[in-house]
């Protein structure tokens, strides 16, 4: 009809990069062609069998209609006791809610928080959907440049500077990180929530890669350090180490008044989450699968360790050490320059000319670098390689 068109808001948000990249490497694939696709951050591995099984026998019994909007009390519980049980923080059943999956956690978190123009803190390099999310929720992203130099952990002094600048009313984190596999110190970490105190910040974390940490790293939420529990709004679950990807379900915690808003706003939008989701996320919760755990991270640590190796021989690409993820961020700023070019087109050139699947760095703010997923085979991974170097070399 004349004169009807999408809002302004909705105008300003653009498609998720690694799902942009995913569906042109899946269109190329559908035309015959042999695409090796390290986009999209999602394990090979199947979902452990007590899990899936606990999603069937919700459906052979029946287990399929509504539940509370915030999720079942049994579920809530659980997911306080994990939360206590594997990060020592210490929630009631009723500072934790159920969501289908950590976007739409983050989502229901930012709307509960932020009013209409406030600005919100984003730490380069970020997950793509964050500023989108930030502008949804009617706030302002401010973003930090990504500090390569630095290991890219910001100074507390540089966000405190942004912070006052910018007049924020809350500071969104992400460790370990995606893209760049970092995990920051326990005192680099409680310098960020000492900004937050000192600022009247609210803490968005997003801790869905808590799990996944390689050389013995250690996580830590700011929701467990002084100052930090009563400000923090944690985003947590099994989706990336668990491979619950498709089954969208998280956790959302953090002081009571808080979660009740959310949980409100849930009931609006989405009413519950999926039923079946939350049977299978219960047996997570309650089923240690340290065997199947062991498995997946020494076939990630083998995979980090094959791109380490290779990425830093081949010419114009650089790798730092990922401690935590399944991602390697890698440096192509010297192949930039001496091609004159930037990472969205290599990204372009390495798919259409060498059919591998990339994201530029510049989708995560920090442009000169492309993020390669390894929650893939090995064997794709060498093919990968054996293309980056093909480029790289010109051939």
């Amino acid at each position: 009809m004349a004169g009807l068109a999408p809002n302004a808001r909705s105008r300003r948000i653009e498609e998720s990069a690694t799902l942009a990249i995913s569906a042109q490497a899946a269109r190329l694939r559908a035309a015959g062609k042999d695409v090796v696709s390290l986009g999209a951050g999602e394990p090979d591995f199947w979902t452990p069998g007590p899990i899936a099984e606990a999603g069937i026998r919700a459906i052979e019994q029946g287990n399929t209609r509504y539940t509370p909007a915030p999720g079942t009390p049994e579920l809530r519980a659980a997911g306080a006791n994990w939360l206590q049980r594997t990060f020592g923080l210490r929630y009631t059943a009723d500072e934790v809610m159920v969501c289908a999956g950590a976007k739409a956690a983050l989502h229901i978190a930012l709307d509960t928080i932020v009013e209409p123009g406030d600005s919100v803190l984003i730490l380069a390099p970020y997950w793509v959907s964050y500023p989108a999310l930030v502008a949804m929720a009617d706030g302002k992203p401010v973003v930090l440049p990504a500090v390569p130099d630095a290991g890219f952990i910001h100074t507390a002094a540089a966000i405190d500077a942004a912070a006052k600048q910018s007049r924020a009313r809350g500071i969104l984190l992400n460790f370990p990180n995606n893209p760049s596999g970092v995990v920051p110190t326990r005192a680099q970490l409680q310098a960020i929530v000492d900004v937050a105190v000192a600022n009247d910040l609210w803490i968005v974390s997003d801790e869905i890669y808590s799990m996944l940490l390689y050389d013995d790293a250690e996580h830590f939420s700011p929701a467990a350090l002084p100052g930090g529990h009563e400000r923090t709004i944690v985003v947590n679950g099994f989706t990336k180490s668990h491979t619950l990807t498709g089954w969208r379900t998280s956790f959302l915690a953090g002081p009571r008044a808080i979660v009740d808003a959310a949980c409100r706003i849930q009931s609006q939008v989405l009413g519950n989450p999926c039923t079946i989701s939350q049977a299978a996320t219960l047996a997570a919760c309650e089923i240690p699968l340290p065997d199947e755990q062991t498995r997946r991270m020494l076939a990630f640590d083998e995979r980090r360790r094959y791109l380490l190796r290779e990425i830093n021989t081949i010419p114009g690409m650089h790798l730092s050490v990922p401690t935590g993820a399944f991602y390697a961020l890698v440096d192509v700023r010297e192949l930039c320059k001496a091609r004159g070019i930037d990472d969205v087109t290599v990204c372009q050139q390495l798919l259409h000319q060498h059919l591998l699947a990339v994201v530029p760095g510049s989708a995560f703010a920090v442009p000169g670098f492309v993020r390669l997923s390894y929650a893939v085979a090995m064997e794709q991974l060498q093919k990968a390689i054996a293309r980056l170097r093909d480029y790289a070399e010109g051939r």
